[in-house]
């Protein structure tokens, strides 16, 4: 009777040391040795752009020319409407979306799809420019070759290291997002 108090004990003892690591597997992520993280390294440029738009039809800009400056908060869009009237917008004025003005809205919408997006963080170093925001083959090709290499080379690189893909796995990925009330 003895012996078969003891084998029990130790049968109970072996599945809950079983329950225990499977647990531990899957509220942990599997418990791998630091292959949960990839490195990345983040471009983010110093350099600031000067963007100059031509509307070509109501409300249609496309990017004429756009030039390096020595500073990102220099940064600027020149506007020149169908009246040839222009407007000048800084890079504040640029990052404040005005929905009651869809004319702005089409200028800041024009103006990212060239390097202004790249300073503005909204798109990866990277990828290339739209062809279809420039005015024409020479604009396009000055900013998607010289503008972008020279944007990029004097960008400030910072590496960090981001969950991988296999770590977002029930219980492998932290969130700070809480639902519910």
């Amino acid at each position: 009777m003895a012996e078969e108090q003891n084998s029990f004990n130790f049968k109970w003892i072996l599945y809950g040391a079983a329950a225990l690591y499977i647990l531990f597997r899957v509220f942990s992520g599997g418990g791998s040795s630091g292959n949960d993280y990839v490195e990345e390294t983040l471009e983010e440029p110093t350099q600031g752009i000067k963007v100059e738009l031509q509307e070509e039809k109501k409300d249609l800009f496309k990017i004429t020319n756009e030039e390096l400056l020595e500073k990102r908060e220099d940064s600027q869009i020149i506007a020149t409407y169908l009246d040839n009237t222009k407007d000048t917008f800084s890079i504040d004025e640029v990052r404040i979306s005005d929905a009651n003005d869809p004319r702005r809205s089409m200028i800041r919408t024009a103006a990212f799809a060239g390097l202004l997006a790249y300073s503005m963080g909204r798109r990866p170093m990277s990828s290339g420019v739209s062809r279809a925001a420039y005015a024409n083959d020479n604009a396009y090709n000055k900013s998607n070759t010289s503008g972008r290499s020279s944007l990029r080379s004097t960008a400030k690189r910072t590496s960090v290291r981001k969950p991988s893909s296999s770590s977002s796995r029930y219980g492998g990925s932290r969130s700070s997002k809480s639902y519910g009330g």
